[in-house]
């Protein structure tokens, strides 16, 4: 083997690494307070684009207790928002930033070079926030035994809807996914990529989720996950006729609930607008109910009118 040969495999070469711009994107939890948290880095070139945001959000309830779900929801809102303006406008989104809530700052803009963007993005945030844990190592299995758990445990609304619905119309349980009417968990490891339809009846296609004041950013997530699976029934059901309509149907508390804070309706309220955005981009339908019994209601009605045709 040649000299050169011998320095292109010890030693990496300088075309291949990358060269990009990045910002901290920073929390500015209390308005005319010195307090920031860094809850994120962006990075981009002519090429393209990577964000890195915190992912040890857990750490915030040291700080602001029952609150610390709202400023949970306002990072994921950051995130989605600079993606969004980082694939519109590429990397003028950080130098000329367009923030979308008051209390989040883009920082000094910088040049650094890396491997990828995402080695700049996650060294970064490595170096700069307290709210970020590497789990560069964490292995994928448990990874995803921890969303199965998660998504498995956390809500209950498809099981009530069913019940309600088998009480008042047995000839509908079937339209229920298999799942459900066998009891089992949710999304089983090794089952994460496959899709989930809560109902799949006549007429309707339905997934349930339960937008919760205690929990906004999980709830959030998870109902994202439905409406992705939704999405992709109703591709599936586009090539038959007649189509039936797909819905996202959320049990969410009713305003002047007594036992939702102002601070959190105000959040949920920014979370509906944000999941009824996302639900148009992708033509779909979501629908804000309040209790189980509107829901199966909702669900009979639908099913009987097309049964009486």
């Amino acid at each position: 083997m040649n000299t050169d040969g011998i320095m292109s495999n010890q030693f990496p070469s300088f075309e291949a690494g990358v060269r990009a711009r990045w910002a901290p994107i920073i929390l500015v939890p209390i308005s005319g307070s010195y307090e920031r948290l860094v809850i994120g880095v962006a990075v981009a070139n002519e090429s393209g684009f990577y964000v890195e945001m915190a992912n040890a959000l857990d750490r915030l309830r040291c700080l602001y207790a029952d609150d610390a779900e709202g400023v949970a929801y306002a990072i994921d809102l950051t995130a989605d928002h600079l993606r969004s303006d980082l694939g519109e406008r590429g990397f003028h989104a950080i130098v000329e930033p367009q923030p979308l809530l008051s209390g989040v700052e883009i920082g000094t803009c910088r040049e650094a070079e890396g491997a990828s963007l995402e080695a700049i993005a996650t060294s970064w945030m490595r170096s700069l926030s307290s709210l970020y844990r590497d789990e560069e190592r964490r292995p994928v299995a448990a990874a995803d035994d921890a969303v199965a758990q998660a998504e498995g445990v956390s809500d209950q609304l498809p099981t009530l809807v069913m019940d309600y619905v088998r009480e008042r119309r047995e000839g509908f349980f079937n339209y229920f996914s298999t799942d459900l009417r066998e009891g089992r968990r949710r999304r089983l490891t090794g089952r994460s990529h496959e899709v989930l339809i809560d109902f799949g009846g006549s007429r309707l296609v339905a997934n349930f989720g339960t937008l919760r004041a205690s929990g906004i950013a999980r709830s959030v997530n998870l109902i994202k996950r439905r409406l992705w699976d939704l999405k992709v029934e109703r591709d599936r059901d586009s090539q038959s006729t007649p189509i039936r309509q797909h819905e996202m149907i959320i049990q969410s508390p009713a305003k002047g609930d007594p036992q939702v804070t102002a601070n959190q309706q105000a959040y949920l309220s920014d979370a509906l607008t944000a999941l009824e955005e996302q639900a148009d981009q992708e033509e779909l339908r979501l629908r804000p109910l309040s209790t189980v019994a509107e829901i199966g209601e909702h669900v009979l009605r639908i099913e009987t009118a097309q049964a009486a045709i």
